[in-house]
């Protein structure tokens, strides 16, 4: 009974805050929502909202890096990238998709350029693999990500004039009520901020009960820590940015779905620069060791998810909501991969005696 009790105990704070989790990343992505409408949708997709909705997740990595669990921060940041890259960006042009009758979607010129970024940053993820954790490429994935921020910003006109027909309205609709409407803005800027405040509050309280209880349930039943943080990691920090993405395709307006595909761009560039960067300096600066071949495969499963799904909107600007479905079926491969990789190979089972 003992036994059982104690097993229990991990599973029920794992649970417990893995739910937290995903509330205070919920909470983060409303508020960047309301405080989103207030700026272009460039900026929405490609920073704001991108920035926002990566939070949480970044919370939780440099908590993992701090209390001295790469093997987590590995798994969470290779899980999430990959989840994003098929998994949120299929659901994206499939939904988006089956809303139109065409049933494709176009991507605007400026977030195929954020696409064919994202595919260029994969360099940088080649040479983690190939050198490990190089202070070098810390500050470099950091620079990148700096570059991103500007390049964001300067094509912001891009973006509106192409869409500016979906979001003007009439003149009259705004004649006779800007009082109001000032009085509801800022009251929505309040509610945006608090919203962000307890969001990040959530998440940097619960983070480390979460990764405790991963390390936890990863040695008490044999388990690969970076295979649990990748299958479970992804859940607390990508959800809200999955579901959010999903309401904003399913409209079926070309804005809306070259939003979603820019917030979802956005964040995975995030990833793949500013923390791959900071998991480099960490790294470095701890000491932690590069497992072999567990962190290598993490490596290249991520080139080949984010790889596939930037490939695809740089070089396509229709998207067939078949694509959306083939993104989602190599998500389910991967999975396979990284569980055969982690458990049959890295911790193969015992001999029969």
């Amino acid at each position: 009974a003992r036994s059982g009790n104690e097993s229990m105990g991990p599973i029920i704070n794992a649970f417990g805050s893995l739910v937290t989790l995903v509330a205070g990343a919920w909470c983060v992505s409303e508020g960047g929502d309301i405080l989103g409408q207030k700026y272009e949708a460039s900026i929405i997709g490609g920073f704001l909202l991108a920035w926002l909705n990566t939070a949480p997740e970044t919370i939780f990595f440099i908590k993992a890096l701090d209390s001295g669990n790469p093997d987590v921060a590995m798994g969470a940041m290779s899980g999430s990238i990959i989840v994003v890259s098929t998994c949120a960006v299929g659901a994206c042009i499939w939904f988006g998709g089956s809303a139109r009758p065409s049933q494709t979607i176009t991507l605007l010129p400026s977030v195929r350029r954020q696409a064919s970024f994202l595919l260029a940053t994969l360099v940088l993820t080649a040479m983690i693999g190939a050198f490990g954790f190089n202070p070098m490429l810390g500050v470099l994935g950091i620079l990148e990500y700096a570059v991103f921020i500007y390049l964001t910003l300067r094509k912001g006109d891009d973006y509106n004039a192409k869409e500016e027909d979906d979001h003007s309205f009439p003149d009259v609709e705004r004649g006779d009520h800007s009082d109001d409407e000032e009085e509801e803005e800022e009251e929505s800027t309040a509610k945006g901020v608090a919203y962000l405040v307890a969001g990040a509050l959530l998440v940097f309280i619960f983070a480390e009960p979460f990764i405790d209880a991963v390390v936890v349930l990863g040695n008490m039943y044999h388990v690969d820590a970076v295979l649990l943080a990748y299958f479970f990691a992804p859940v607390a920090s990508e959800a809200p940015e999955i579901i959010e993405s999903i309401s904003l395709s399913r409209k079926g307006k070309s804005q809306s779905i070259n939003v979603a595909f820019s917030n979802l761009t956005g964040g995975t560039v995030a990833k793949t620069t500013l923390l791959s960067g900071v998991l480099c300096l960490y790294g470095y600066s701890r000491d932690f060791a590069w497992r072999s071949p567990s962190y290598t495969v993490a490596i290249v499963l991520i080139m080949i998810c984010a790889g596939a799904g930037a490939y695809l909107a740089w070089r396509h600007a229709t998207q067939s909501k078949w694509n959306g479905a083939g993104l989602i079926g190599l998500f389910i491969a991967v999975g396979i991969v990284q569980w055969i990789v982690n458990v049959r190979v890295l911790d193969p089972p015992a001999a029969a005696p």
